[in-house]
């Protein structure tokens, strides 16, 4: 009966997601490799959350739930070790360490995998309409904690070290409030499994469903959460083929900048490219800058170019630059082709508001 109830309310908050996701499907744009990560962690999650309730209540024999409870323990090693794995690795992108967590992660999970199979591994028991598992493999129980232990600290360190690194404050709060309901939903299953307590049972299960429904509201409200979230953008450039600056937003003052505080690496390479609109393909790799990404896109027909220096490059920022720089050609096709002589670049303020629409998320203004 309370397997039902909460197999059934969880499920309820992973449609209300799926479904707004599903109609608002265009809000949402992240790579393919970032997005495959996170259907394993999220069929991995779900997994656990059905088999666990399975296995505690006597719908089953012993031994079809005994199979039921090992293997949600061993999808959730694999939910909580993607999570915290990915959630280290892009808050610590420069750092040497940056893969220690995920090869803790496969060590302590190899080591559970192959104590967790054992017959003898568990003692089970029935209590009313519920089974208890108790650990007979001593190892196998230590190892657990020990994984939860490490899910927990690494999380938090990295949470803390890495707050500054999310360009987005508000975004950055949300992660904290996540990381909280993620440690409280560890510490519940933590105490069950070491004193089989119904209570702590309940209260894991509520907080997991909790948990599933603030990851629900955060994609909601934040859909930039699948956005590669520790990227920065320094740089936002808008150049004619004359060389004219036409518009500059500097991303780290958050703030419209002129043509004299660009550096000049950037405008030796910049008037370079526009030189040669019709090859710039070859003319990109002018621009050097060993801790930068460049993300370029050009217009041959109305002669400008738009330029974005970043912290890292990738498909949604190629996306974004993409379509900003259509619909700025499409808001200014007249102004552009009328540019000659002296020119008056404040027609082209205009821009700031197109950065708000394809860069929101990276304004923390």
């Amino acid at each position: 009966m309370i397997a039902s109830i909460f197999i059934t309310a969880y499920f309820a908050v992973c449609s209300i997601g799926l479904i707004y996701i599903l109609f608002h499907r265009g809000d949402y744009k992240p790579e393919v490799d970032f997005f495959i990560v996170i259907m394993i962690y999220f069929v991995s999650e779900s997994a656990y959350f059905i088999l666990f309730n399975l296995s505690v209540e006597t719908f089953f024999n012993i031994n079809l739930a005994l199979i039921l409870w090992s293997v949600s323990i061993f999808t959730r090693i694999i939910s909580n070790g993607i999570w915290s794995a990915v959630h280290s690795m892009e808050l610590n992108k420069l750092s040497r360490v940056r893969f220690l967590p995920v090869i803790i992660y496969i060590l302590m999970g190899g080591i559970i995998l192959s104590l967790l199979f054992n017959p003898v591994s568990f003692l089970v028991t029935q209590t009313g309409s519920e089974y208890y598992y108790f650990f007979n493999n001593v190892p196998l129980l230590i190892s657990i904690v020990l994984f939860n232990g490490f899910i927990v600290v690494i999380s938090w360190i990295t949470q803390i070290k890495g707050y500054k690194e999310i360009n987005d404050r508000k975004l950055s709060n949300f992660y904290f409030l996540f990381v909280f309901l993620l440690f409280l939903k560890i510490l519940w299953y933590t105490l069950y499994i070491l004193t089989l307590n119904s209570f702590f049972k309940i209260l894991h299960l509520m907080f997991y469903v909790i948990f599933m429904g603030f990851v629900v509201f955060l994609a909601v409200k934040k859909p930039d959460l699948f956005v590669v979230f520790t990227n920065k953008i320094y740089d936002f450039i808008i150049f004619h083929k004359s060389g004219i600056l036409l518009y500059s937003f500097n991303f780290e003052k958050q703030s419209e900048i002129d043509e004299t505080l660009l550096k000049g690496s950037i405008l030796i390479g910049i008037n370079h490219i526009l030189a040669n609109l019709s090859n710039v393909e070859n003319q990109i790799t002018l621009i050097k800058m060993s801790d930068r990404a460049v993300v370029f896109n050009y217009n041959n027909q109305l002669g400008y170019a738009v330029l974005l220096i970043a912290k890292h490059k990738n498909k949604i920022l190629d996306n974004a630059v993409d379509n900003f720089s259509k619909k700025f050609a499409e808001i200014n096709k007249e102004n552009l082709k009328k540019l000659s002589g002296l020119i008056d670049v404040s027609t082209f303020k205009n821009a700031y508001d197109l950065i708000e629409e394809y860069f929101n998320h990276y304004l923390t203004g």
